[in-house]
């Protein structure tokens, strides 16, 4: 009888640890994986209606009307009761963002948030930390087929839509872009493609029709450092040469080769007026180099006509909406660079470029500047972007140094040519 009691006991404690043992394996193997997104409950995509077509079927299943081209979402599904599982549009710490169930969404737009694993998703759950996370927590994430990928839109590769930008940087950068019906539409740009803040006086209009883009250029000789004073200059973080002067007036013609968005050609000429002194004029302030003063500090001032040329690829980068690499020339000096719009890294939205004039009527110059986008939330979360802009080059006291150090701005006026409307 007590050999029966023994056996059931040991047959029970059997049961028993069996059962934990499934229930602790059963509770690991629901654990979540920090390097497998599709693992990953409770998380924050920072999304693009391009991305994938779920991001606009979410919007359905919310009733978001009109649709948003760019917008934040949140899903938290650590919670076993369903009823407790959400989603938040914007910011989940922002009280006015809006919340849903996660029932509320279509089980394909639930399977596609889950199981997205690109580098715009982010595992919101407390993440084990270790002492090299400082340096490596952000390039542990990065996935290098999103580091580089073929542009996606297909604007950007044809030469009588390219032109088309709803981007309006207040120095520099590509010109606003705005159709009238697609291969036809108005440009607006402050500064050159390839100046920084207050390097160039250059200010623009444009009418631009299959590739061939015809603007009237003009100055405001306030955009130019020569015009922000020249008392205590040593005292201020920026120097007042290695800058470019445009003309009174002028008009620019360039042509966009129609085999593809990467080749453009053109002419700049300047409209002389009688009485007026040609080009830029002068530099309001004479810098001379200390180690040689009887040498100036260089200034380009445009004169007469000159020849445009720009070599380029679009590409995307980190998910990016616009990126390009270029070699250009223009208003006789020679810039290499690149620029990204909007690109998504790690929880960040962010605008970058980089620019190299090479030597030859002014010094070496290297201009580097960030945007930060992801600022506001929901229908103005991409709607602006503001960093710093610092200028390198040769100073004159014969080091190379920091020429200007600004901040920049940069607006998103809308979605002007959605490429779905014409399908």
């Amino acid at each position: 009888m007590k050999e029966r009691i023994n056996f059931s006991m040991f047959v029970l404690l059997a049961a028993f640890f069996c059962s934990l043992l499934m229930l602790t394996t059963e509770s690991f193997s629901q654990q979540e994986d920090p390097n497998n997104p599709r693992t990953w409950k409770y998380f924050k995509i920072l999304a693009r209606a391009e991305d994938d077509s779920i991001f606009i079927i979410a919007q359905d299943d919310m009733g978001i009307d009109p649709k948003l081209e760019s917008f934040t979402i949140v899903v938290n599904i650590t919670d076993a009761n369903e009823q407790n599982q959400f989603v938040v549009l914007g910011d989940e710490s922002d009280p006015s963002a809006m919340r849903y169930g996660w029932s509320q969404l279509s089980k394909r737009v639930q399977d596609g948030l889950i199981n997205w694993s690109n580098t715009n998703k982010e595992n919101l759950n407390q993440k084990k930390l270790d002492y090299a996370s400082v340096f490596l927590d952000v390039i542990r994430q990065i996935k290098i087929k999103e580091f580089v990928a073929p542009p996606k839109r297909e604007r950007v590769i044809r030469n009588t839509t390219a032109y088309i930008n709803p981007y309006f940087t207040v120095f520099g950068w590509e010109p606003l872009g705005i159709p009238i019906k697609r291969s036809i539409g108005f440009t607006f740009g402050m500064g050159n493609k390839y100046a920084g803040p207050f390097e160039s006086d250059e200010v623009s209009a444009g009418f631009n029709m299959l590739g061939v883009n015809i603007s009237y250029v003009t100055r405001i000789r306030e955009l130019n450092t020569h015009d922000l004073g020249s008392d205590s200059v040593e005292n201020k973080p920026w120097k007042q040469y290695n800058a470019i002067f445009m003309p009174p007036r002028g008009i620019k013609l360039t042509y966009t080769i129609p085999l593809g968005n990467f080749l453009e050609v053109g002419v700049y000429s300047e409209i002389k007026e009688t009485g007026v002194e040609p080009g830029g004029g002068p530099p309001l302030y004479i810098f001379r180099n200390q180690l040689d003063t009887s040498k100036l500090m260089p200034n380009n001032i445009v004169t007469g006509s000159n020849l445009i040329a720009e070599f380029r690829y679009p590409f995307r980068m980190f998910g990016s909406t616009r990126t390009q690499v270029y070699a250009s020339y223009y208003m006789n000096e020679m810039n290499i660079g690149l620029f990204t719009r909007e690109s998504r890294l790690v929880g960040s939205v962010f605008d970058f470029r980089v620019n190299a004039t090479l030597k030859k009527i002014r010094n070496f110059q290297l201009l580097v500047e960030i945007m930060v986008s992801n600022i506001a939330e929901g229908f103005a979360l991409n709607s602006f972007a503001v960093g710093p802009s610092i200028r390198l080059s040769k100073l004159d006291n014969g080091k190379f140094g920091l020429l200007s150090a600004f901040v920049n701005f940069r607006f998103k006026l809308g979605d002007f040519f959605d490429e779905r409307e014409k399908k």
